[in-house]
């Protein structure tokens, strides 16, 4: 399951969450044009919504000519406790926005009223982890949200960041509108984030967002993109709470390797090699792990999807072994894998067949497993990715134990030598890899012409692949986590 960490910040931290932005109302537009994208849009089916909005005239702006847009989202989170889904919000709405394609700038700072170096604002100089030792002093995390030039300011209490077990409450403001938000009076945003635990439960609690602001103009326009962005904002957080999905794969190994070995071979092509895939190799960085042989190192880019990945555990035992990765910063960049959270742990194990008195075989079972919380409009299309990705690279690591070294001959259709002008073969591929695959079970193809050409339109079917049933040597399923 996800951990939620404690709040930390750093000056300058730069989120990429995506490189395109839909612009807001231009005021040569009219808000006809603005639609919601496809890719994300507030689901009512995910969990109990309710939104409240309003645009009124109150005394300050009925003399200005000046309108009141009120927005107010509720939202149902029955598995999180009020600190780790205020820790959501912060990760996955203020650093790296909600789920909208926006790339956001932010940044934090210690604040200490009474302070010297504060200046009228009470701003602080200098950046702050908020911890169990930051009592007295409050965080100022500020962010700005491109290319629309929105600037965001946050203060975190002490009593926000303690655990409390209780009701926390988060207050921001908007401070500079941005060119595009021209019309929103300058001082009048305020909003403020309640998340109120669920009585007599032990996990479990709502979230209430309301954001209030004044506007010259454009008044309903502002009032359907406030409620659209919130409510985007407000699922993605659900989606991040909600239980994960578990993908578990299975698969016994004749080999005589010891756990610990297997761990190592495994980081050596898996980690360091791309086990096989028919990608371009991942470029490795970080430390050096000694359990890769020197080839697998601490953190590794992959290219495409443009995402990172870093080994976060590594155990031992007498007779079994395991390492933990996970995918760090997933989102809309690492399209077209779309989700929110990927932890994934790889154990072996051990087992010995015997007979009489004596021992005959030794075997490893190999144990992967995945947790994963999707984006929810591409649940089932990521689902079926991670199971033939983790599948693919199984099957080639079972070659690469049990025939190190293998290597497939190309050769012409058929065997026909005509074709090979003497040459009687075109080279060699190793037998591990993905290409190999697909040769070697071309080559032991007894199927007719027919079916070998209907299946050049399937390429899920292409080399080592199987259903993960009983008839298939790599077991594997989905269900939900816990």
């Amino acid at each position: 399951e996800i951990t939620f960490f404690k709040i930390k910040e750093y000056p300058g931290e730069i989120n990429f969450q995506s490189l395109v932005l839909v612009f807001p109302q231009l005021h040569h537009f009219s808000s006809s044009f603005i639609t919601q994208p496809s890719f994300h849009r507030p689901s009512p089916t995910i969990a109990p919504l309710h939104s409240q909005s309003s645009i009124s005239d109150d005394s300050y702006g009925h003399e200005k000519g000046n309108s009141v847009v009120s927005v107010s989202i509720k939202r149902t989170f029955p598995h999180a406790t009020t600190e780790e889904a205020r820790d959501a919000w912060i990760e996955y709405h203020w650093k790296k926005g909600g789920g909208l394609p926006l790339l956001i700038l932010s940044s934090s700072e210690v604040y200490e009223p009474g302070s010297k170096a504060a200046n009228s604002r009470g701003k602080p100089t200098s950046s702050y982890q908020i911890d169990h030792h930051s009592v007295g002093r409050s965080l100022l995390m500020t962010r700005t949200i491109m290319p629309v030039l929105m600037r965001e300011d946050l203060v975190l209490h002490k009593e926000d960041v303690l655990p409390s077990n209780s009701t926390i409450e988060l207050r921001y403001e908007v401070t500079e509108a941005g060119p595009f938000y021209a019309d929103v009076i300058p001082g009048s945003h305020s909003a403020k984030v309640i998340f109120t635990p669920i009585p007599e439960k032990e996990f479990g609690c709502e979230m209430t967002w309301d954001v209030e602001f004044l506007t010259t103009k454009w008044s309903s326009f502002y009032e359907l993109m406030t409620k659209w962005t919130v409510g985007t904002a407000s699922s993605t957080i659900q989606e991040v709470l909600d239980l994960p999905r578990l993908f578990t794969a299975t698969t016994m190994i004749e080999c005589n390797l010891d756990p610990i070995l297997a761990r190592r071979k495994s980081l050596e092509f898996f980690w360091g090699e791309g086990g096989g895939l028919p990608l371009v190799p991942p470029i490795p960085f970080g430390k050096v792990l000694e359990e890769g042989a020197g080839l697998a190192r601490e953190n590794l880019l992959r290219i495409p999807p443009f995402l990172t990945e870093s080994i976060i555990d590594l155990r031992e035992s007498e007779d079994a072994s395991e390492f933990t990765y996970r995918l760090n910063s997933p989102g809309l960049l690492t399209f077209p894998f779309l989700i929110h959270t990927h932890l994934g742990r790889v154990q072996f194990s051990s087992m010995s067949s015997t007979f009489g008195s004596e021992s005959t075989t030794t075997s490893l079972l190999m144990t992967w497993k995945v947790e994963i919380r999707p984006f929810k409009v591409v649940g089932p299309i990521v689902e079926k990715m991670v199971e033939m990705v983790v599948t693919t690279i199984i099957r080639n690591l079972r070659i690469r134990l049990k025939e190190p070294g293998a290597k497939v001959v190309i050769k012409p259709p058929r065997g026909d030598e005509n074709l090979s002008m003497g040459l009687g073969s075109f080279g060699s591929i190793p037998k591990e890899s993905w290409l190999g695959g697909v040769l070697d079970s071309h080559l032991s193809d007894k199927r007719s012409t027919m079916d070998q050409t209907l299946s050049l339109i399937q390429p899920w079917t292409w080399g080592r692949s199987g259903s993960g049933d009983d008839d298939d040597f790599v077991h594997f399923k989905w269900q939900d986590g816990k």
